[in-house]
Order: C-alpha cells, then sequence, then structure tokens
C-alpha cells in the first residue's frame, strides 16, 4: 500500500499540477545552428545542450527523486524545407529521430558521466587524425557538459531549501557512480529525461532489475535501507517517469515506449530473478492497487 506522501504524489502526477510549471517559450536553435554552420551532429548536441539549460529546477515538497520538464516543446534543428533536401529519397523510421531505442544504462551507472567523459577525451586523443570521430566525440562531450550542468543546478536548488540530503546526491551523481540504491534511481531519472529532451523517443530502460539490483544488494548488506524502504523509493521513480508522459509522442495514446525486462536468464541461462525483480512486482501491486481505489474498485 502506499504512504500518504506517494498517494499525494502520484494524485499531483495524475492531476498534472506540475504543469504550473511549464513554460511555453523554446531555444530558437535553427538560428543558432545556421549562423555557426553547424553539421548534423553538433546541432544534435547543441539541442541537448539547449533544451538542458532552458530547465528550470523544481524540486516539490516530499520529492526524493527529481526532474521535471518545463520546457515542453523540442525545437527542430533545421528548416521544414532543409529537412526535406536532406532525407530526399531516403525512407524515415517513424517521426525521423531515433526512435524505439535502450541506452546502455549498466555502463553509464557504472562509471558515470565523468568516466564516459574521459573515455571520449582520450579516444579523441587516439583518433587525432580522423575529423568525422573529432566532430562525434566532441559533439558527445557537449552533452555530457550539458547533463553534468543541468544536476549541477539542481544540486544548487536543493542545497538553497536546505535538502542537504538531496543537494549531496545530485553533487555526486551522475557525475559519478551511484554509492546507493536511491543514488542510482536519481541518476536513472535524470539521464532518461535527458534522452527525450533530446528529441528521441519510445526510451525503454532495459534489463532494470539487472543493472540497478547491485546497488540495493549492496544497500541491504550494508543495512543503509530495508525492503519497505526500497518499495517506496522504487514506486517514486515509477512515479518520477510519468510526470513529463503528456509531453511523450506515441504510436498511440499512452504508448510511449518506457518499457523495461524483468527476470529472464543470465548469460550462462541461470534464472535471473533476483530480490529487486520482487520489489519491483510489490511496489507496482502497491500503484495499481491505489488506480483500483482511486475509482471506486476492489483490487
Amino acid at each position: 500500500m502506499l504512504n500518504r506522501r506517494l498517494e499525494r504524489m502520484r494524485g499531483q502526477v495524475r492531476e498534472r499540477s506540475h504543469a504550473r510549471f511549464r513554460r511555453s517559450g523554446t531555444p530558437d536553435l535553427i538560428s543558432e545552428c545556421e549562423a555557426e554552420s553547424l553539421s548534423w551532429p553538433r546541432r544534435a548536441a547543441r539541442l541537448t545542450r539547449r533544451m538542458c539549460q532552458s530547465q528550470q529546477p523544481v524540486l516539490e515538497d516530499g520529492q526524493r527523486i527529481v526532474f521535471t520538464r518545463t520546457v515542453c516543446k523540442v525545437p527542430p534543428i533545421y528548416r521544414p524545407e532543409d529537412w526535406q533536401v536532406l532525407t530526399d529519397g531516403r525512407t524515415l523510421h517513424e517521426l525521423g529521430p531515433i526512435s524505439n531505442l535502450c541506452a546502455d544504462w549498466g555502463k553509464v551507472l557504472s562509471i558515470g558521466l565523468l568516466g564516459r567523459r574521459e573515455t571520449a577525451l582520450a579516444t579523441r586523443a587516439r583518433l587525432s587524425g580522423d575529423p568525422l570521430a573529432i566532430e562525434f566525440l566532441d559533439a558527445a562531450i557537449e552533452t555530457i557538459d550539458a547533463v553534468l550542468d543541468l544536476a549541477g543546478r539542481y544540486a544548487d536548488a536543493a542545497a538553497a531549501q536546505g535538502r542537504t540530503e538531496l543537494a549531496d546526491i545530485l553533487q555526486h551523481v551522475p557525475a559519478h557512480p551511484p554509492r546507493t540504491f536511491h543514488q542510482a534511481l536519481q541518476t536513472l531519472r535524470l539521464l532518461h529525461a535527458v534522452v527525450w529532451l533530446s528529441g528521441h523517443y519510445h526510451v525503454g530502460l532495459g534489463r532494470f532489475d539487472q543493472y540497478i539490483w547491485p546497488y540495493l544488494d549492496a544497500d541491504l548488506r550494508a543495512g543503509r535501507i530495508d525492503s519497505s524502504t526500497a518499495e517506496e523509493l522504487l514506486a517514486e521513480f515509477f512515479i518520477s517517469l510519468n510526470r513529463d508522459s503528456d509531453l511523450y509522442p506515441g504510436v498511440q495514446q499512452g504508448d510511449n515506449g518506457q518499457s523495461l525486462m524483468l527476470g529472464g536468464a543470465t548469460r550462462d541461462g541461470s534464472p535471473a530473478v533476483n530480490p529487486l525483480t520482487q520489489c519491483f512486482v510489490l511496489a507496482t501491486n502497491a500503484l495499481l492497487a491505489s488506480n483500483f481505489r482511486r475509482n471506486g474498485c476492489v483490487p
């Protein structure tokens, strides 16, 4: 059963009360990109950067996992006539931007964004004679820096509100590998949202209970958390994923691709179900039971 804090948070998401933080303006990417004669990769990186910069930190009472999108529309990076020339004679998948994708969330969690940045810099030095590789890596570094700046502004906002625990979390992740289950969920919430901010859609979460389990396992073994608190954090994470879902494009109403996989098998063929799998099911059941009660049904 959801506690009062989560019931209130879930109700706020259903009622879209957070929409009051949204702004109508969007960055003028086309003029900026044309003025600098940016290539397609650099335009895509600039889009991520400007969309991150345009977000205003939102920390509502009781939230332990944060990020609320405040700029609704993802602006185009090409004029319609230029897009027509670029795509003429080609078949685009759905709306055109890369979609139906799943990042290697486990890898970025394991080394943090600063680790990914160091890898990009090392690769850049190794491929210094390849201009296309340099361009791609510079674009990657630009996007990493944009996300780190966004997390830093959220950390500053949390500190200004006296929310020390949340500020400490955001000062550590996503720059560095998470040290706790809570930090891992906060990292994933922010990074997942940024992929949507960058104009991609149908962004999956992959084998969630496999790459997140080590963080919960470490917390349980160290006595930093119990199963009840883990379920509460997980339920809040699910609620947070729906905070911006009405802004996401989809093939049909309600289909925004925020899917994941549970259980299955490991590489050696053994069952992959673990305690986080069970925690996931319990948290989901609590959310579904809350839906039933809200609609006057008996779960």
